[in-house]
Protein backbone atom coordinates (compact mmCIF):
# COMPACT_ATOMS: atom_id res chain seq x y z
CA UNK A 1 0.00 0.00 0.00
CA UNK A 2 1.31 3.43 -0.96
CA UNK A 3 2.21 5.75 1.92
CA UNK A 4 0.28 8.88 0.94
CA UNK A 5 2.20 11.02 3.41
CA UNK A 6 5.72 10.24 2.22
CA UNK A 7 7.94 11.74 -0.48
CA UNK A 8 11.45 10.44 -1.24
CA UNK A 9 13.68 12.74 -3.29
CA UNK A 10 17.03 11.96 -4.91
CA UNK A 11 19.26 15.00 -5.24
CA UNK A 12 21.38 14.03 -8.22
CA UNK A 13 25.13 14.50 -8.06
CA UNK A 14 25.00 16.41 -11.35
CA UNK A 15 22.69 18.95 -9.68
CA UNK A 16 24.39 19.47 -6.32
CA UNK A 17 27.94 19.50 -7.69
CA UNK A 18 29.73 20.63 -10.83
CA UNK A 19 30.59 17.24 -12.28
CA UNK A 20 33.27 18.68 -14.57
CA UNK A 21 34.98 20.39 -11.62
CA UNK A 22 36.41 17.93 -9.07
CA UNK A 23 35.22 18.48 -5.48
CA UNK A 24 33.15 21.54 -6.37
CA UNK A 25 29.66 21.79 -4.83
CA UNK A 26 26.86 23.62 -6.62
CA UNK A 27 25.50 25.69 -3.76
CA UNK A 28 22.85 27.32 -5.94
CA UNK A 29 21.58 23.89 -7.02
CA UNK A 30 21.44 22.71 -3.41
CA UNK A 31 19.59 25.80 -2.21
CA UNK A 32 17.00 25.72 -5.00
CA UNK A 33 15.99 22.19 -4.01
CA UNK A 34 16.14 23.15 -0.33
CA UNK A 35 13.54 25.86 -1.03
CA UNK A 36 11.20 23.30 -2.57
CA UNK A 37 11.71 20.77 0.24
CA UNK A 38 10.94 23.51 2.78
CA UNK A 39 7.58 23.95 1.08
CA UNK A 40 6.90 20.22 0.76
CA UNK A 41 7.57 19.39 4.40
CA UNK A 42 4.56 21.47 5.43
CA UNK A 43 2.39 18.64 4.05
CA UNK A 44 4.58 15.54 3.76
CA UNK A 45 7.23 13.50 5.49
CA UNK A 46 10.40 13.82 3.45
CA UNK A 47 13.42 11.57 2.95
CA UNK A 48 16.42 12.88 1.02
CA UNK A 49 19.02 10.77 -0.80
CA UNK A 50 21.93 12.47 -2.54
CA UNK A 51 24.50 11.37 -5.05
CA UNK A 52 28.25 11.84 -5.18
CA UNK A 53 28.77 14.01 -8.24
CA UNK A 54 32.27 15.44 -8.47
CA UNK A 55 33.08 14.20 -4.95
CA UNK A 56 32.51 10.45 -4.64
CA UNK A 57 32.48 9.73 -8.37
CA UNK A 58 35.72 11.60 -8.92
CA UNK A 59 37.62 9.49 -6.39
CA UNK A 60 35.90 6.20 -7.23
CA UNK A 61 37.16 6.60 -10.80
CA UNK A 62 40.64 7.47 -9.57
CA UNK A 63 40.77 4.30 -7.47
CA UNK A 64 38.89 2.14 -10.01
CA UNK A 65 36.08 1.27 -7.59
CA UNK A 66 32.71 -0.06 -8.73
CA UNK A 67 29.39 -1.45 -7.56
CA UNK A 68 30.76 -4.99 -7.80
CA UNK A 69 32.04 -6.25 -4.40
CA UNK A 70 35.84 -6.51 -4.41
CA UNK A 71 38.78 -6.07 -2.00
CA UNK A 72 39.52 -2.54 -3.19
CA UNK A 73 42.50 -0.63 -1.84
CA UNK A 74 42.16 0.55 1.74
CA UNK A 75 43.28 4.01 0.67
CA UNK A 76 40.58 4.20 -2.00
CA UNK A 77 37.89 3.06 0.43
CA UNK A 78 38.94 5.70 2.96
CA UNK A 79 39.19 8.53 0.42
CA UNK A 80 35.87 7.82 -1.32
CA UNK A 81 34.04 7.48 1.99
CA UNK A 82 35.53 10.70 3.35
CA UNK A 83 34.69 12.62 0.18
CA UNK A 84 31.02 11.63 0.51
CA UNK A 85 30.99 12.72 4.14
CA UNK A 86 32.40 16.10 3.08
CA UNK A 87 29.71 16.57 0.45
CA UNK A 88 27.05 15.51 2.93
CA UNK A 89 28.33 18.08 5.44
CA UNK A 90 28.07 20.83 2.83
CA UNK A 91 24.50 19.85 2.00
CA UNK A 92 23.49 19.47 5.66
CA UNK A 93 24.96 22.87 6.50
CA UNK A 94 22.78 24.50 3.83
CA UNK A 95 19.71 22.59 4.98
CA UNK A 96 20.23 23.79 8.55
CA UNK A 97 20.43 27.39 7.31
CA UNK A 98 17.02 26.79 5.71
CA UNK A 99 15.73 25.51 9.07
CA UNK A 100 14.98 22.11 7.55
CA UNK A 101 16.24 20.09 10.54
CA UNK A 102 18.18 17.44 8.58
CA UNK A 103 19.62 14.31 10.18
CA UNK A 104 22.23 12.27 8.34
CA UNK A 105 21.90 8.48 8.19
CA UNK A 106 25.01 6.88 6.78
CA UNK A 107 24.10 3.88 4.59
CA UNK A 108 26.17 1.57 6.78
CA UNK A 109 23.63 2.07 9.58
CA UNK A 110 20.88 0.28 7.66
CA UNK A 111 22.59 -1.69 4.85
CA UNK A 112 24.33 -4.97 5.61
CA UNK A 113 25.83 -7.41 3.10
CA UNK A 114 24.34 -5.30 0.34
CA UNK A 115 20.80 -5.56 1.72
CA UNK A 116 18.73 -2.94 3.52
CA UNK A 117 17.29 -3.89 6.91
CA UNK A 118 13.55 -3.08 6.84
CA UNK A 119 13.23 -2.92 10.62
CA UNK A 120 16.10 -0.46 10.95
CA UNK A 121 14.85 1.65 8.07
CA UNK A 122 11.38 1.87 9.60
CA UNK A 123 12.81 2.62 13.04
CA UNK A 124 15.10 5.39 11.80
CA UNK A 125 12.52 6.99 9.54
CA UNK A 126 9.77 6.93 12.16
CA UNK A 127 12.00 8.39 14.85
CA UNK A 128 13.30 11.13 12.56
CA UNK A 129 9.99 12.18 11.03
CA UNK A 130 8.10 11.96 14.33
CA UNK A 131 10.59 14.50 15.66
CA UNK A 132 10.21 16.81 12.65
CA UNK A 133 13.63 15.82 11.32
CA UNK A 134 14.42 15.06 7.68
CA UNK A 135 16.43 11.84 7.21
CA UNK A 136 19.25 12.41 4.73
CA UNK A 137 21.37 9.59 3.34
CA UNK A 138 23.75 9.26 0.41
CA UNK A 139 25.62 7.00 -1.98
CA UNK A 140 28.76 5.63 -0.36
CA UNK A 141 31.34 2.85 -0.30
CA UNK A 142 30.17 0.11 2.05
CA UNK A 143 31.45 -3.20 3.37
CA UNK A 144 29.75 -6.24 1.88
CA UNK A 145 31.45 -9.41 3.15
CA UNK A 146 34.91 -10.65 4.03
CA UNK A 147 37.45 -8.15 2.68
CA UNK A 148 35.05 -6.91 0.04
CA UNK A 149 33.60 -3.44 -0.32
CA UNK A 150 31.47 -1.91 -3.05
CA UNK A 151 30.04 1.40 -4.21
CA UNK A 152 26.42 1.71 -3.16
CA UNK A 153 24.85 4.32 -5.43
CA UNK A 154 22.24 6.82 -4.32
CA UNK A 155 19.97 5.43 -7.05
CA UNK A 156 20.16 1.97 -5.49
CA UNK A 157 19.39 3.44 -2.07
CA UNK A 158 16.33 5.10 -3.62
CA UNK A 159 15.21 1.67 -4.77
CA UNK A 160 15.88 0.09 -1.37
CA UNK A 161 13.95 2.74 0.54
CA UNK A 162 11.08 3.08 -1.93
CA UNK A 163 10.37 -0.65 -2.26
CA UNK A 164 10.26 -0.86 1.53
CA UNK A 165 8.39 2.33 2.41
CA UNK A 166 6.18 2.76 -0.70
CA UNK A 167 6.16 6.58 -0.97
CA UNK A 168 3.41 8.36 -2.83
CA UNK A 169 6.06 10.24 -4.78
CA UNK A 170 9.52 8.93 -5.65
CA UNK A 171 11.38 11.75 -7.40
CA UNK A 172 14.79 11.69 -9.09
CA UNK A 173 16.29 15.09 -9.87
CA UNK A 174 18.80 15.07 -12.73
CA UNK A 175 20.54 17.56 -15.00
CA UNK A 176 18.05 16.93 -17.84
CA UNK A 177 14.27 17.26 -18.15
CA UNK A 178 13.53 13.52 -18.04
CA UNK A 179 13.74 10.50 -20.33
CA UNK A 180 13.95 11.08 -24.07
CA UNK A 181 12.92 9.03 -27.07
CA UNK A 182 15.58 11.00 -28.94
CA UNK A 183 17.65 13.41 -26.90
CA UNK A 184 19.08 15.25 -29.91
CA UNK A 185 15.56 16.01 -31.16
CA UNK A 186 14.29 16.97 -27.70
CA UNK A 187 11.75 14.15 -27.79
CA UNK A 188 10.84 14.13 -24.09
CA UNK A 189 8.61 11.23 -23.01
CA UNK A 190 6.11 12.57 -20.42
CA UNK A 191 4.62 9.23 -19.33
CA UNK A 192 5.77 5.63 -19.55
CA UNK A 193 3.75 2.69 -18.36
CA UNK A 194 5.31 -0.48 -17.04
CA UNK A 195 3.55 -3.79 -17.57
CA UNK A 196 3.67 -6.82 -15.28
CA UNK A 197 6.59 -8.29 -17.26
CA UNK A 198 8.90 -5.36 -16.64
CA UNK A 199 8.53 -3.96 -20.14
CA UNK A 200 7.76 -0.33 -20.87
CA UNK A 201 4.80 0.90 -22.91
CA UNK A 202 4.98 4.47 -24.17
CA UNK A 203 2.24 7.01 -23.58
CA UNK A 204 1.17 6.47 -27.19
CA UNK A 205 0.77 2.74 -26.61
CA UNK A 206 3.88 1.69 -28.49
CA UNK A 207 5.64 -1.24 -26.86
CA UNK A 208 9.28 -0.46 -26.19
CA UNK A 209 12.23 -2.72 -25.52
CA UNK A 210 13.16 -3.18 -21.88
CA UNK A 211 15.70 -0.59 -20.77
CA UNK A 212 17.56 -3.45 -19.14
CA UNK A 213 18.88 -4.36 -22.61
CA UNK A 214 21.27 -2.54 -24.91
CA UNK A 215 18.54 -2.41 -27.57
CA UNK A 216 16.34 0.03 -25.68
CA UNK A 217 14.37 2.43 -27.83
CA UNK A 218 14.88 5.11 -25.17
CA UNK A 219 17.85 7.45 -25.22
CA UNK A 220 19.43 6.18 -22.02
CA UNK A 221 23.07 7.00 -21.34
CA UNK A 222 25.48 7.03 -18.43
CA UNK A 223 23.95 7.39 -14.98
CA UNK A 224 20.42 7.42 -16.42
CA UNK A 225 20.72 3.67 -17.08
CA UNK A 226 21.06 3.01 -13.36
CA UNK A 227 18.10 5.25 -12.56
CA UNK A 228 15.84 3.43 -15.01
CA UNK A 229 17.01 0.05 -13.76
CA UNK A 230 16.12 1.04 -10.21
CA UNK A 231 12.90 2.73 -11.37
CA UNK A 232 11.68 -0.63 -12.67
CA UNK A 233 11.98 -2.10 -9.18
CA UNK A 234 10.32 0.88 -7.54
CA UNK A 235 7.39 1.02 -9.93
CA UNK A 236 6.77 -2.72 -9.69
CA UNK A 237 6.55 -2.30 -5.90
CA UNK A 238 3.67 0.16 -6.35
CA UNK A 239 5.15 3.67 -6.28
CA UNK A 240 5.34 5.86 -9.38
CA UNK A 241 8.73 7.35 -10.29
CA UNK A 242 9.26 10.88 -11.57
CA UNK A 243 12.35 12.16 -13.37
CA UNK A 244 12.66 15.95 -13.32
CA UNK A 245 15.25 18.63 -13.94
CA UNK A 246 16.87 19.43 -10.60
CA UNK A 247 17.86 22.89 -11.82
CA UNK A 248 14.14 23.66 -12.07
CA UNK A 249 12.89 22.03 -8.85
CA UNK A 250 9.66 24.01 -8.86
CA UNK A 251 8.48 21.25 -11.19
CA UNK A 252 8.39 18.99 -8.14
CA UNK A 253 5.68 21.24 -6.70
CA UNK A 254 3.79 20.99 -10.00
CA UNK A 255 3.81 17.20 -9.65
CA UNK A 256 2.69 17.25 -6.02
CA UNK A 257 -0.06 19.76 -6.76
CA UNK A 258 -1.32 17.77 -9.76
CA UNK A 259 -0.47 20.50 -12.26
CA UNK A 260 1.02 20.15 -15.72
CA UNK A 261 4.77 19.62 -15.43
CA UNK A 262 7.83 18.98 -17.57
CA UNK A 263 9.39 15.63 -16.76
CA UNK A 264 8.88 11.89 -17.10
CA UNK A 265 6.55 9.77 -15.01
CA UNK A 266 7.04 5.99 -14.94
CA UNK A 267 4.22 3.96 -13.42
CA UNK A 268 2.34 0.68 -13.61
CA UNK A 269 -0.21 0.42 -16.39
CA UNK A 270 -3.07 -0.05 -13.93
CA UNK A 271 -2.04 3.19 -12.18
CA UNK A 272 -3.02 5.26 -15.21
CA UNK A 273 -5.67 7.83 -14.34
Amino acid sequence: MVNSNLVIIKMGGSVITFKDKPLMPNIDGIEKIANVVTELRKRYKIIIVHGGGSFGHYWSVKYDMHTKPFPYSDEGIAVVHESMIKLNHILIDRFIKFNMKPYTLQPSTFVHNGMADLNRVNEFVNIMTDNDLIPVTFGDVIHTSGNNFSILSGDTIMSMLSTMLHPQYCIFTTNVDGLFGDFEKGDLIPKIYLDENGEFISSKGNTCSSVKTSNSSFDVTGGMKRKIFEAIRIVKSGSPVYLVNGFKPERILDIINNRDYIGTCIRLDQQVK
